[in-house]
């Protein structure tokens, strides 16, 4: 399926709109400690993408716009708040095309900055008027299962015993679960009914894990440019991956052997040699069928939507399947 190019002239104003929202968000000045690496954050050059799906999602659903764009803010706070704090976790020094900030501060001025951000997104979601009790707890659900996602993440470094479906359940809490928020929040605010509000958070996982097995294959075989971020992080601490767990499967001696020789390699020729036995031993392409097969799960979901109301969900989700960075 081809982009139209007026979904791409509205994704472009969307992140326009929210890029502009949250430049002038009003934070104080003082104390510059706090705010200074808090608003660098929000300058980062995010693709904006989880507002964009609830945006869309919302105009799908005939939601009014205040309320959409309150929504999309505090989501997108949430999301910013559980970035600083990975990157702590994962001492990556690159984030949204420019230095995280702990590489550009330090640690303790990234842990108020992310606490901050997470304050802040709980202040704007509890201005929503529309079904608020159970957005505000659904908001929060969200962010627990982020927690928990990323608990998971750490605990399974480097266990060689963890399975895809361990895995899969995994990144349904760290990355679906935020990516499931951004349609049932306009759901919830629509009044839509409980089948199909189950049906679009299951849309959200299901791209959601789509999207996070796209970003094991885009670390590995993207570029730190177009990434905005370092790559091979994942590697190097020895976290699960779709590839990694993959590899295990299919050539598990082979690749026992190829991580016994990558530590004494640089970054630049570890990712080369990785991507050649992913290749070779077609771990790539076994990856990313799994991711594709994750995208149509989720276009089967939006069925619960009406035609021709769901045409610009269904482009986005080819959008994220056909993204490069």
């Amino acid at each position: 399926m081809s982009i139209d190019n007026n979904f791409i002239t509205n994704i472009k104003h969307i992140q326009k709109d929210i890029d502009e929202i949250l430049s002038k968000y009003p934070f104080p000045d003082n104390p510059k400690y706090l705010y200074e690496p808090l608003k660098y954050v929000l300058r980062g050059k995010g693709k904006r993408l989880r507002p964009v799906l609830l945006m869309l999602a919302g105009k799908a659903l005939k939601v009014e716009i205040k309320e959409l764009q309150n929504a999309a803010i505090a989501v997108e706070l949430l999301h910013n708040f559980t970035l600083v704090h990975d990157d702590i976790m994962d001492n990556d020094i690159m984030r949204h095309g420019q230095p995280t900030v702990q590489k550009k501060w330090d640690i303790s001025t990234s842990i108020l900055a992310g606490d901050a951000i997470f304050v802040e997104s709980q202040r704007l979601i509890a201005t929503i008027n529309s079904n608020s009790q159970n957005i505000f707890k659904r908001f929060n659900d969200v962010a627990l299962d982020v927690c928990v996602g990323q608990a998971y993440d750490k605990e399974y470094e480097e266990n060689d015993n963890i399975t895809l479906d361990e895995y899969l359940y995994m990144i349904q809490k760290k990355t679906g679960a935020l990516l499931s928020l951004c349609v049932e929040i306009p759901a919830l605010l629509s009044n839509q009914d409980q089948k199909s509000c189950e049906q679009l958070r299951q849309f959200g996982y299901n791209i959601g894990k789509a999207f996070q097995i796209q970003d094991d294959l885009l670390e590995i075989y993207s570029d730190t440019k177009s990434m905005g971020k370092s790559l091979g992080s994942d590697v190097l601490s020895k976290k699960q991956t779709a590839l990694t767990i993959m590899a295990r499967n299919i050539v598990p001696n082979e690749w026992s052997e190829l991580n016994y020789k990558l530590e004494s390699y640089p970054l630049d020729e570890m990712i080369n040699m990785i991507r050649s036995f992913f290749d070779k031993h077609n771990i790539y392409s076994e990856t990313k069928s799994l991711s594709d097969k994750l995208f149509k799960n989720g276009l089967d979901n939006l069925l619960v939507i009406p035609e021709p109301n769901r045409e610009d969900l269904i482009m986005f989700t080819e959008f994220l399947k056909k993204r490069e960075y």
